[in-house]
C-alpha cells in the first residue's frame, strides 16, 4: 500500500497524538466486567482494530512467556540448521541471524516494508522448512524489536492477553486478509469475482489502476444486518490518501456491489461508506449506543505499517482505549481484538499450518475445497497462475485481547486466524458465516479460550512509564538508517525475557498421559517406508485417526517418534 516518506509523517503527525499511554491501560484495567451469567453472553460489545504488517517475532518475539526466540527446540531446515539462522539475500555472504532494530540509535521506528506478496511469502516460507526468508524479503526481514522498542505494546501484553499461535489469513497483503476478516474468505471457488490474491481498490482506484469491478458475496456485515444485529465501520474518512484522516484504503466492503450501489439512506450506506471518528465513537460510548459489533479503521500514519511508526499505532490505540472506557459501564460489558493484517516481509520462525495440496504432500481427513489456488485469478490472468498452492494459513502476527475478562497478563496458544474473529462474533451473536471453510473451522479456534468470562475484576500489569514515547518515537526517526550486521552471530538473536506467563487452558491436548486399557500397557506400531524430501502437512479431524511417522512440536513439548526407535523421545 502506499506510504509517504518521514518528514511528512513528523510534520502532520501531532492530530491524534494526544492520549495519555498510560492512564488509558490503567483506566481499563481498573474497571471490572458486569458479570450476569458468567458466560460469553455477558459480551454486549465486539470492537474489531486491525492494524498492519508486523509479525508476531518482529514485535513479540522477545516477550516472556510467549512462543518466542527462547524456544528451545525450533524447526531446523533440511541440512540441520535451526531456523533463526538463514542464508542471507547474497548467499555468498553467508548467513543472518535475527537482529535487533534499536529504536534508540537508529531511525527503526520508521524501517521500510518489504516484499509480501504471494509468491514471495510462499517461497519464504519454503513449503514448510520456513528457510528462505532473506532470500525473497531482503536481509531486513530478520529485524525485530523489544520491550524497550515498544513499550506500549509489551504493557498492553502484561495487562491483559496475547495470542502466539494467531496467524494471518493468508500469505499475501493486506487486502485478501482483510476480505477473510470482513467475509470469511478470498472466494477461493471463484464464485463471486475472486480469488483474490492481492490489493484491490474498486470505488477510488487510488492504489491500483487496473481492478475487477465489485465483488457479489456476502458480507459479514450484511448478515449481521439481515440477523438484525448492530454493527458500524468506524473511519476517520473515505479517502485513501489522507493520511491523518482517511481509512488508508483498508475498507474492502467499498469492493462490493451491495455497498457501491447502495442508497445514501440505506444501512449498507450509513454503516460502512460514512466519516465515523474516533471521536463519533467516543459520544457514541458516552451515550450508551455503541453497536453490538464495530469495525475501525486507522488513518495511515497510525496504522504501523511501515514506515509508519509503533509509537504512533500505539497512541491510536490508546485513543480506541480512551474512548472506549468513557464510560465504564460500557467497558465492562465490551471486547476490544487488537490485531494485525499480515507480517509484512518480516520473519517469524513458526510455519503456518496449511492444508496438503497437490504440490504440497500430505493427508487430511477434512475436506479442503476453497483452500487450494487451483484456478486463474480473472482480473489478473497473466500475474497469478493456477500454482495449486494453499491459500493459508500465513506467517503468525500480533494479537491482543482487551477486556475486563482478559486481564492479568496472560498468553493463549490455540491456533487462530481472521476467520476467529467471525466465529468469536458467531459464538456471542449466533450468525453464522458460511464463507469460512471446514479446514479453517478445524484448524482455527474462536477465541474464546482467550477469555475467562467467570471472572469480574483482573490483575493489573506491571506498567513501564512511558510518558515521553512520543517525543522518542518523533526523535528516533530522525536517527541515521539502520543496518543489518554485517558478520551476524547467535548474540544477535538476544535472550527472551525471563520469567513465565499464566496460560489460558487449551480446548485441545497434544500429549497423552493416561489411557484405559487391558494389563496396564499399550503398543506403539511406527513404520517407516520412505524419507520425505518436503514436510507433510497432515490434517485430521477429531476422533479420526491417519498413519503417519512425525516430528511433532506442541505447547512446551517436543516429540519425535521414529521407526528406529521402540518408543517415541520425548522432550520438555
Amino acid at each position: 500500500m502506499s506510504v509517504i516518506g518521514r518528514r511528512g509523517l513528523l510534520k502532520g503527525g501531532s492530530g491524534l497524538v494526544t492520549a495519555g499511554l498510560l492512564s488509558s491501560i490503567n483506566r481499563a484495567l481498573a474497571i471490572p466486567a458486569e458479570r450476569r451469567s458468567g458466560t460469553l453472553e455477558d459480551v454486549e460489545h465486539i470492537v474489531v482494530l486491525m492494524q498492519e504488517n508486523r509479525s508476531f517475532d518482529h514485535y513479540f518475539g522477545h516477550l516472556n512467556g510467549v512462543r518466542g526466540v527462547g524456544e528451545r527446540h525450533p524447526v531446523r531446515s533440511p541440512d540441520g540448521t535451526p531456523v533463526w539462522s538463514q542464508w542471507r539475500a547474497k548467499p555468498e555472504e553467508g548467513r543472518v541471524l535475527p537482529f535487533q532494530l534499536r529504536t534508540h540509535v537508529t531511525s527503526a521506528q520508521c524501517v521500510l516494508d518489504l516484499d509480501h506478496n504471494w509468491a514471495p511469502t510462499h517461497a519464504a516460507i519454503n513449503a514448510g522448512w520456513n528457510d528462505q526468508w532473506p532470500r525473497h524479503k531482503t536481509d531486513m526481514t530478520m529485524g525485530y524489536y523489544t520491550r524497550e522498542d515498544i513499550p506500549y505494546h509489551y504493557a498492553l501484553a502484561d495487562a491483559f492477553t496475547v495470542c502466539d499461535h494467531y496467524f494471518c489469513s493468508t500469505p499475501t497483503q493486506t487486502h485478501p486478509n482483510r476480505f477473510y476478516l470482513m467475509t470469511g474468505t478470498v472466494d477461493g471457488e471463484g464464485v463471486g469475482g475472486g480469488p483474490v490474491l492481492d490489493n484491490v481498490d474498486w470505488v477510488d482506484r487510488a492504489f491500483y489502476p487496473q481492478v475487477p469491478g465489485p465483488f457479489n458475496w456476502t458480507t459479514y456485515p450484511e448478515r449481521l444486518e439481515a440477523a438484525g444485529v448492530s454493527w458500524q465501520v468506524y473511519q476517520q474518512g473515505l479517502s485513501p490518501s489522507d493520511v491523518e484522516n482517511g481509512n488508508f484504503g483498508t475498507n474492502v466492503l467499498l469492493n462490493f456491489r451491495n455497498y457501491v450501489d447502495a442508497p445514501e439512506g440505506s444501512p449498507l450506506f450509513q454503516r460502512a461508506m460514512t466519516k465515523r471518528t474516533l471521536d463519533t465513537l467516543k459520544q457514541d460510548v458516552l451515550a450508551d449506543r455503541l453497536p453490538q459489533v464495530s469495525w475501525l479503521l486507522p488513518p495511515a500514519a497510525y496504522s504501523e505499517h511501515p514506515r509508519w511508526t509503533p509509537g504512533y499505532g500505539a497512541t491510536y490505540i490508546a485513543r480506541v482505549l480512551n474512548a472506549l472506557t468513557a464510560n465504564p459501564e460500557v467497558w465492562a460489558k465490551t471486547v476490544l481484538l487488537v490485531m494485525y493484517d499480515e507480517n509484512d516481509g518480516y520473519f517469524d520462525h513458526m510455519p503456518p499450518p496449511q492444508p496438503p495440496t497437490p504440490v504440497l504432500p500430505g493427508k487430511s481427513t477434512v475436506d479442503t475445497r476453497g483452500e487450494i489456488h487451483d484456478r486463474l485469478t480473472p482480473y489478473e490472468p497473466n500475474r497469478y497462475k493456477a500454482d495449486m498452492l494453499p491459500y493459508g494459513l500465513g506467517p503468525r502476527v500480533p494479537m491482543l485481547a482487551l477486556s475486563p475478562w482478559s486481564t492479568g497478563g496472560f498468553v493463549c496458544s490455540e491456533v487462530f486466524d481472521h476467520t476467529s474473529v467471525l466465529r468469536f462474533i458467531e459464538a456471542r451473536f449466533g450468525v453464522r458465516e458460511t464463507n469460512i471453510t471446514p479446514w479453517r473451522r478445524s484448524v482455527c479456534g474462536d477465541l474464546t479460550s482467550a477469555f475467562d468470562f467467570s471472572r469480574k475484576q483482573g490483575l493489573k500489569g506491571n506498567l513501564p512509564d512511558t510518558a515521553d514515547y512520543r517525543s522518542k518515537t518523533d526523535l528516533s526517526c530522525k536517527l541515521p538508517n539502520p543496518a543489518v550486521p554485517v558478520q551476524s552471530s547467535v548474540s544477535d538473536i538476544g535472550e527472551q525475557e525471563k520469567g513465565h506467563r499464566p496460560a489460558r487452558p487449551l480446548p485441545y491436548v497434544l500429549t497423552v498421559n493416561e489411557m484405559d486399557g487391558p494389563a496396564g500397557f499399550c503398543t506403539l506400531q511406527f513404520e517407516r517406508i520412505r524419507a520425505r524430501r518436503v514436510p507433510v502437512s497432515m490434517c485430521i479431524r477429531s476422533g479420526q485417526r491417519k498413519n503417519r511417522d512425525v516430528t511433532q512440536w506442541g505447547q512446551g513439548l517436543l516429540c519425535r517418534i521414529s521407526g528406529a526407535c521402540p518408543l517415541a523421545r520425548c522432550c520438555g
